[in-house]
């Protein structure tokens, strides 16, 4: 499971594909709340922007009894400067 720990419009600019959005503030309740999320078994991978918010969030996740859960080392910037794909919203088009 990827998860996007940033704030929400650093996530709408542009995230990792496939990622669910779980701010580092809102991470224990998306945790409590959302299904997909409360296998405690199930890998996890968590970034932000460069990746401090991410190892601290992964270690609150351990925390809580996850088991396998990481961090990507430098973040959405480094996945970016890697030229690595990044998922955007669809603009509305006035046509």
């Amino acid at each position: 499971v990827l998860l996007d720990v940033r704030e929400a419009d650093e996530f709408a600019a542009g995230h990792l594909p496939g990622a669910i959005h779980a701010s580092r503030g809102m991470l224990e309740f998306k945790l409590s709340s959302l299904p997909e999320l409360g296998d405690r078994d199930k890998k996890f991978v968590l970034y932000c922007k460069t990746s401090g918010r991410a190892a601290l969030a992964a270690l609150a996740m351990k925390q809580m009894g996850y088991l396998d859960v990481h961090s990507i080392a430098g973040g959405y910037d480094a996945w970016v400067a890697a030229g690595k794909p990044v998922a955007k919203p669809a603009l509305p088009s006035f046509g």
